[in-house]
């Protein structure tokens, strides 16, 4: 190919290109690039070369498509083929804990009838057996409430019965000393009163707690009256297999805190009393106990008594004076 000059040889000016031919914009000339056989040969080359290259290109990304998409499939299948691996050791396990709980199961019944041979037992006897001791254990001697107590009168009167010869056996006779100018002697009178009472539950403990009432009076006034409280409980309380309730009807005392005067050995506020030994029982569940009347001690039947006696003794005398 050979070189021409790019400038117009008429005026100078600049040429340009348009459809193979160069024209000069200033004098109107134009003229013809003259291509010989080595320009087309170039050409053709560059020409091919281009094609080549966009071929490979074109292979090249056909190429790395495939093996992306080959990777992608073989990490599918990897992930695939380890759950399903996964799987069948999760369901090996299961089946080998299965044959084994029903083996342990066939060697403990087998083991079962072999015992109750040589006990000498039949079938139908240890299957009513097992259904006592099962019921038996699965029932709490503590799983009781107020309805339980109330309905055992037994249990209820030897109770009352405890709680008031506890509180004869410490009070009766014993005066308490108030010490001002001069010392006075305090002296219980009538019959301390059972005026309320509480069933306190819990898992491993139940409580029957009363509250109880002394009217105390000075020896230097009978008008000058005292009252207070005290609160007096049974434990070790359980139902048997039969309904009954038992205890060891030993009496204990729990006045709690922030209620206790020790000089009357007892609570001067029975709302605070009520309030630390019951309320303050956070662990035991609790159940207010409606007393009948029936087993309460009475003041006024005891009254009654004393002046039926008198009568008796009076009619006695004056029948010994006519006699």
């Amino acid at each position: 190919m050979r070189l021409q000059s790019l400038n117009c040889p008429n005026c100078g000016s600049p040429l340009r290109t348009e459809n193979n031919m160069q024209i000069c914009d200033s004098c109107g000339s134009t003229f013809r690039i003259d291509y010989d056989d080595s320009d087309v040969a170039y050409e053709r080359l560059s020409k091919e070369d281009e094609i080549a290259r966009q071929r490979f290109e074109h292979e090249k990304e056909m190429l790395e498509t495939e093996y992306r998409l080959k990777e992608e499939a073989r990490i599918k299948q990897a992930k695939y083929e380890k759950s399903e691996a996964r799987k069948k050791r999760a369901a090996n396990k299961v089946k080998a804990l299965i044959s084994l709980l029903i083996m342990l199961g066939v060697f403990c019944g087998f083991m079962f009838l072999v015992f109750m041979v040589i006990k000498g037992e039949s079938l139908f006897d240890v299957e009513k057996i097992a259904g006592t001791t099962t019921t038996e254990t699965t029932v709490s001697p503590y799983l009781i409430d107020a309805s339980d107590v109330l309905a055992d009168d037994e249990f209820m009167e030897n109770a009352v019965a405890s709680v008031l010869s506890e509180i004869h056996s410490s009070r009766d006779g014993k005066p308490v000393t108030i010490y001002d100018i001069p010392i006075t002697d305090w002296y219980m009178t009538d019959e301390p009163e059972i005026y309320d009472c509480y069933l306190l539950t819990s898992e491993k403990e139940n409580r029957l707690c009363f509250l109880v009432k002394y009217t105390y009076q000075s020896e230097r006034d009978e008008d000058d009256i005292k009252e207070v409280y005290d609160c007096l409980y049974l434990r070790n309380i359980t139902v048997g297999n039969n309904g009954k309730i038992s205890s060891d009807y030993a009496v204990r005392i729990d006045r709690g805190e922030g209620a206790t005067n020790w000089t009357w050995v007892a609570a001067e506020d029975s709302d605070q009393l009520y309030r630390s030994a019951i309320l303050a029982q956070s662990e035991f569940s609790r159940d207010k106990v409606i007393l009948p009347v029936s087993i309460l001690p009475s003041n006024e039947t005891e009254e009654t008594l004393e002046e039926t006696d008198e009568d008796d003794d009076a009619d006695s005398d004056e029948d010994y004076d006519e006699d």
